[in-house]
């Protein structure tokens, strides 16, 4: 048995078919459409605030972790400045920075022509 070959040569024309509008099933679609609106403004209200508040938790803990550095920071700076204006160091700063020498000891100042006549500082017992 071989298998009949069928061909439509007519294709109808459906210009004049209008689908009607169901006015029932239009209102439900927006009534469903009000409703899903609804429900995510709900759901969006309603995590807003939890998330704003891990948000602001986040940088309460930024700040916390930046004030403690600036602390450290201001406590470092304390003890260097502390450290800078002792006696000791600004005397050692002196020697090696500027070559200046603690008065009473004995100070050669050299020019162009070579080393000086030592100078006796004050409260020495040598004058000129």
């Amino acid at each position: 048995m071989t298998p009949e070959r069928f061909e439509v040569t007519y294709r109808p024309d459906n210009q004049w078919l209008h689908r009607k509008l169901d006015r029932k099933r239009y209102a439900q679609l927006l009534l469903y459409l009000v409703i899903g609106i609804f429900a995510l403004t709900a759901a969006v209200a309603a995590t807003w605030p939890h998330l704003e508040a891990i948000r602001l938790g986040y940088r309460v803990e930024e700040l916390r972790l930046e004030r403690d550095q600036l602390e450290k920071d201001i406590e470092r700076y304390r003890l260097e400045l502390g450290e800078l204006t002792h006696p000791r160091s600004v005397e050692r700063l002196a020697r090696e920075t500027y070559g200046l020498e603690p008065a009473g000891e004995r100070v050669i100042l050299e020019g162009r022509d070579g080393p000086a006549r030592p100078r006796a500082g004050p409260g020495s017992s040598e004058t000129r």
